[in-house]
């Protein structure tokens, strides 16, 4: 009965409460393959683009749920999982095309104390297809972004 208690413990700390979603609001983000994006999130919908390396790029997600972490009293930790899809448009050494990127995600938030933004972190996990130039060509795929988000 001992070694069941942390996963009846994890188990609930996960799926005890689960929230609505990441923080609405207007947002900033960097990671790869987008160097720099916007986005903007209501309630559980989120919608962002972007320039990356060799184009652009814009995406939808739906935040499935958002749970706390216990951390400290004043320290407002959760962490976040969805699913979505993102396009881009790429042109690289004379060759383009467009590249498709349905996937799921998972990420981790904090929110500032009596400030109006917070700062997030997700990894982004699903199938890259590219089409035109490299046609056809496609398979496992991971994208990352690191944000800051400022709450109305």
């Amino acid at each position: 009965m001992k070694r069941l208690a942390p996963l009846v413990i994890l188990f609930a700390l996960m799926f005890g409460s689960l929230g609505k979603a990441q923080s609405e609001g207007f947002g900033l983000y960097s990671g790869f393959p987008t160097w720099i994006g916007v986005q903007y999130q209501v309630s559980n919908f989120r919608v962002g683009a972007g320039l990356a390396f060799a184009g652009l790029g814009a995406g939808a997600d739906y935040i499935i749920l958002e749970q706390a972490i216990p951390a400290a009293p004043g320290f407002d930790l959760s962490w976040f999982a969805g699913a979505g899809a993102s396009v881009g448009f790429w042109t690289f050494s004379g060759v383009g095309g467009i590249y498709i990127f349905p996937h799921g995600l998972a990420g981790i938030e904090y929110a500032f104390p009596g400030q109006p933004f917070s700062v997030y972190g997700e990894l982004q996990v699903g199938f890259g297809i590219f089409t035109g130039g490299v046609a056809g060509v496609g398979g496992l795929d991971f994208n990352g972004r690191a944000g800051l988000i400022f709450r109305p």
